[in-house]
């Protein structure tokens, strides 16, 4: 079973995609903004508790995703990130894959399920 950090500030999204990727079997833990997500990181130092995959909006409260990505790198620099966004990401995410928000849950799965296998 992957586990999944889902970063993103709207809370009727992140119950929406959790409910959606739990029940393809994925366990997904959410997470407000980046500072929250960095702060949750921080403090599960074991592999067992650690994501297999981050997903993270851009434009958050906080800490906006272009900051939390590159910090996070910084911590855990092996984690495969999947950027979302109803935005264009900006050109320092251009290296992350990225779905724009409305996506399907398909294209979720199908993003998730590359980045796994490249890790």
């Amino acid at each position: 079973m992957q586990r999944i950090l889902l970063v993103d500030d709207d809370v009727n999204f992140r119950r929406s995609l959790t409910i959606q990727l739990e029940l393809e079997g994925y366990t997904v833990i959410c997470r407000e903004n980046g500072e929250d997500a960095l702060s949750m990181l921080k403090r599960n130092v074991s592999p067992e508790a650690m994501p297999q995959v981050v997903i993270s909006d851009v434009r958050m409260t906080n800490m906006g995703g272009e900051e939390f990505i590159s910090m996070l790198k910084c911590i855990c620099p092996r984690i495969p990130v999947l950027v979302i966004s109803a935005f264009d990401p900006p050109e320092s995410l251009d290296f992350y894959p990225y779905l724009r928000k409305p996506f399907k849950i398909h294209e979720m799965i199908n993003a998730i399920d590359g980045l796994v296998a490249q890790a």
